[in-house]
């Protein structure tokens, strides 16, 4: 499919905004069964990406069929001409390079998703003692956010308990580490942000620094990979 012709973009936009609207009505029926916020947002995520991902599959199906019906038809109509014969090899191949191009964009939004699965569980995980199930959803959505590179506004603070400045530090870092998305100056600023009252005396730059400062005992580990 070609995605730079306007037509194709509208079916696109179309279809997502058809799809976001039922993975909102799924949200809202996970949220009427008991589900907390952070669980029906997941499934709204969930949903979405699931669905626009069989959409497009979809139309691309749906636009080879249409093109191999409609050149079959235009070869019993027309003569076969050596011009037309050296350019077929030329028009087959683009279908085969936007399905590697499709597929390549699924591959990167499976890949995104399970990278994002792991961050949440290793912050669900870690957090679990030391903080309620309220502030740990809170946290896990303002990792979410992070991921996507969208900037922390009017954020609540996550409460924690039994844990020092160099635990969120750690905490931090492997996140950054996680993601590679940005500099640490970054993940610094979403610490301070997240973490307002324990790291109320620290600025910006201080937790940049300690990001991987490691004497001392602490609870939360650098980890490399998690």
């Amino acid at each position: 499919m070609n995605y730079k012709d306007s037509e194709n973009i509208l079916l696109v936009i179309c279809g997502a905004m058809g799809i976001a609207a039922l993975a909102l009505i799924f949200r809202y029926l996970f949220i009427g069964l008991g589900f907390d916020v952070f669980g029906a947002n997941l499934v709204f995520i969930i949903v979405f990406v699931i669905g626009l991902i069989f959409y497009i599959s979809y139309l691309e199906l749906i636009q080879k069929v249409g093109s191999r019906f409609f050149k079959k038809k235009q070869g019993f109509d027309s003569e076969f001409i050596i011009t037309e014969s050296e350019s077929k090899p030329i028009e087959n191949t683009e279908p085969d390079l936007d399905s590697i191009r499709e597929k390549h964009e699924q591959d990167e939004i499976i890949k995104k998703r399970e990278v994002l699965d792991i961050a949440i569980r290793y912050t669900r995980t870690t957090f679990a003692p030391f903080a309620d199930d309220q502030n740990i959803n809170h946290l896990c959505e303002c990792v979410i956010q992070y991921s996507t590179g969208t900037e922390l506004k009017d954020v609540e603070p996550v409460r924690v308990k039994d844990l020092q400045n160099i635990d969120l530090y750690h905490f931090g870092w492997n996140i950054w580490n996680h993601f590679r998305i940005n500099k640490q100056e970054d993940i610094a600023l979403f610490l301070k942000t997240v973490f307002a009252k324990p790291l109320k005396d620290a600025d910006i730059d201080t937790i940049r620094k300690k990001l991987t400062f490691n004497e001392g005992k602490y609870k939360i580990y650098l980890q490399k990979t998690l």
